[in-house]
């Protein structure tokens, strides 16, 4: 996992849940996204911008993820558009 995404799980959750979101974040694959590696990033981080520190937050936003990836990153996008 890349170290921006490990330093984000680290900031954004307490110790002992840090390992399980590593987890939920590495059970999203290439397999769900399109577009190698740079998709499989921006879903990642979009998840942990929208969880805000909730591991139920990343465990619904990954189910999502594998279903459609371009739903969070879409969500992320909206977030980010009404904070403007």
């Amino acid at each position: 996992m890349e170290k921006i995404i490990i330093s984000k799980i680290e900031k954004d959750f307490e110790a002992q849940k840090q390992q399980e979101v590593m987890a939920l974040l590495s059970s999203i694959t290439l397999e769900h996204v399109m577009g190698g590696t740079y998709n499989l990033h921006n879903t990642r981080m979009a998840i942990l911008t929208l969880a805000k520190g909730n591991l139920q937050e990343v465990i619904t936003l990954t189910e999502s993820a594998k279903t459609d990836f371009r739903d969070v990153i879409y969500w992320v996008w909206l977030d980010n558009k009404s904070t403007e």
